[in-house]
């Protein structure tokens, strides 16, 4: 996908969760954002915190990749290292100032309906990536004005 931002743009909105929260339906991240650290995806509904996912940070390279594993307590597996996915981000700039996201979520292999679950997150991502353009773009015309 390509957006009309600068990767310190979209850097900033997948890490920052008052920007992630406007496209991952309320999801905000929590780490330190150094290599091994934990991320904690959350929401805030009706005063109470929810952890939504966790994992552990694999790759940081500010405004280039992003990579996690992501355990999600909603698909009902146990919380151990088979039922874990990862999450890869990559982020190329262009020399016109737009970036190329290129996102992969992968690992299904051998977990119960792993079909389904590939396309169950892949419709996710898709919206949350139509959300991630949208913020950034807006991010970076903020920052022109």
């Amino acid at each position: 996908m390509l957006v009309e931002a600068e990767a310190s743009t979209i850097w900033k909105a997948l890490t920052r969760p008052e920007l992630t929260k406007l496209y991952m339906n309320g999801w905000m991240p929590q780490s330190s954002w150094k290599l091994g650290s934990e991320v904690v995806w959350m929401d805030h509904v009706e005063g109470t915190v929810n952890r939504r996912g966790w994992g552990t940070l694999r790759a940081c390279i500010p405004e280039r990749r992003l990579r996690y594993t992501l355990y999600r307590p909603d698909s009902k597996l146990p919380d151990e290292a088979p039922s874990y996915t990862t999450v890869d981000i990559v982020l190329d700039e262009e020399r016109s100032g737009r970036t190329k996201v290129t996102l992969w979520h992968g690992d299904f292999a051998g977990l119960p309906n792993d079909v389904r679950r590939a396309r169950q997150a892949g419709r996710e991502w898709v919206e949350a990536l139509v959300g991630l353009k949208r913020v950034a773009e807006e991010q970076e015309g903020k920052m022109a004005a």
